[in-house]
């Protein structure tokens, strides 16, 4: 191991130790999400008690010196952020201008949220949802979701409301095709829920979901079930469901009527894997699923006409054989051009193996889906809870959460390989990172 991999490992062992010091939590290596079911609810903050009526625009600033056509927008972990000051504990959701020259971002707007943890937009990216991974909403045990509209042409966004998710610890939204359906995967609630989207943009009430409370012998957080995703397939015809508690990856029709959501099929992951997020190729034939516990990808055949999930065609290790260190995965993506696959690896590297820690990026074999090691990319990253491209593929940007920072990479489009372009902006403890097309 050379000097320069030591210092970044030491350097990435202080940021962790000073994160778990001020929450008193080991959020950097293993996530909020997981502590809740571990250790309870997060404890209430001055952040959790935010209300409909202040959750407007906290700052906003002009971004005259860029020439910008996509925005992205950051959640951070508010809660721990409130060591790092009030402003920047307020700053819960976080605007950025993307130079259509550079790629670098620059802060245009700043609005409060209480721990936003994933996004989602429409089909026309006039408004963007996020859900807040608490367990505390209105004193009560459950998440909660926001609404924004957002300006396609400025980036900004207006706060619409704040409604219970109708589950704890909530994890990830998705948007139904139409527009009319809200669903959340709720990780501490054991349940996926569906709320009514108004004709504003704004959330309704929990029309229904389905719960998957099944308790099971193992130790936290595979005790019971706990939906960590949710995603449409790329005809909306069927939402994927990724079960982290019980090993399970699911399908279901939505009825565009009702809300109402019907199994179609179910797969056993390997024990102990822990499915996070899921991703489909640009066809719709093959999933795709990040094993957070087992620091794994499953590769499924899937059928878009019935909803089936198919064969186990491979299964893939984002971290090298051997390695010593903690395992975690976190977020999985395919790049616009449909020929790479990323996911990020969030573990505690060891003293050998700093891949533990990095952006992993495949080749995605055009006739089969599999997929093949192009490498890990660990230069300015430091636990990337999530990722994103912008529209062509050119980039992609880190939300690097125990470095606190956004990193900017740009993507051979031949060889998929990542190379860091230098610029790297500041922002506490970001938990997610989102791109409008």
């Amino acid at each position: 191991m050379n000097d320069d991999v030591r210092r970044t490992m030491n350097r990435r062992t202080m940021l962790t130790s000073s994160v778990m010091g001020a929450t008193g939590l080991a959020l950097a290596s293993v996530g909020v999400e997981r502590i809740a079911a571990q250790e309870g609810t997060p404890e209430a903050s001055p952040v959790g008690v935010v209300n409909d009526e202040e959750a407007t625009v906290a700052a906003d600033a002009s971004p005259a010196a860029v020439t910008a056509s996509q925005y992205a927008y950051v959640g951070i972990d508010s809660r721990s952020a409130i060591g790092a000051g009030a402003d920047a504990a307020m700053a819960g959701i976080t605007v950025f201008a993307i130079d259509s020259e550079s790629g670098a971002l620059q802060e245009i707007q700043s609005l409060p949220s209480d721990n936003a943890f994933f996004f989602a937009f429409d089909a026309d990216q006039t408004h963007l949802y996020a859900v807040n991974v608490i367990g505390d909403y209105e004193g009560g045990s459950n998440g909660s979701v926001e609404a924004y509209a957002r300006d396609p042409e400025t980036g900004m966004l207006t706060f619409l409301n704040r409604v219970d998710s109708g589950g704890a610890v909530s994890a990830q939204p998705a948007v139904s095709p139409s527009g009319r359906w809200l669903l959340v995967a709720n990780y501490g609630g054991g349940n996926v829920t569906v709320l009514r989207i108004n004709d504003d943009g704004s959330v309704g009430e929990v029309v229904g979901g389905v719960e998957r409370m099944r308790a099971t012998p193992e130790a936290a957080p595979q005790d019971q079930s706990r939906p960590h995703a949710a995603v449409f397939d790329p005809a909306g015809n069927f939402v994927a469901v990724a079960d982290l508690g019980t090993d399970h990856v699911l399908t279901y029709s939505l009825d565009d009527a009702t809300g109402e959501l019907t199994e179609v099929s179910s797969v056993d992951a390997q024990p102990g894997s822990g499915p996070r997020h899921i991703v489909f190729n640009v066809d719709g034939t093959v999933m795709y699923v990040v094993n957070e516990l087992g620091g794994t990808i499953d590769v499924y055949a899937y059928d878009m006409t019935t909803g089936a999930i198919g064969e186990l065609k491979q299964t893939v290790s984002t971290f090298p054989d051997p390695f010593e260190g903690t395992k975690s995965t976190a977020e999985i993506k395919i790049h616009p051009s449909g020929q790479f696959l990323y996911n990020s690896n969030r573990g505690q590297p060891d003293m050998v193996t700093p891949e533990g820690d990095a952006i992993v990026a495949w080749s995605i074999d055009p006739a089969e889906g599999t997929l093949t090691l192009i490498g890990h990319t660990i230069d300015a990253i430091g636990q990337p809870w999530s990722f994103d491209f912008d529209t062509g593929g050119a980039n992609l940007y880190a939300a690097n959460y125990t470095d606190s920072t956004v990193t900017q990479f740009t993507v051979d489009p031949v060889s998929g390989a990542l190379l860091f372009t230098g610029n790297s902006t500041d922002i506490p403890f970001p938990f997610v990172i989102a791109i409008s097309a």
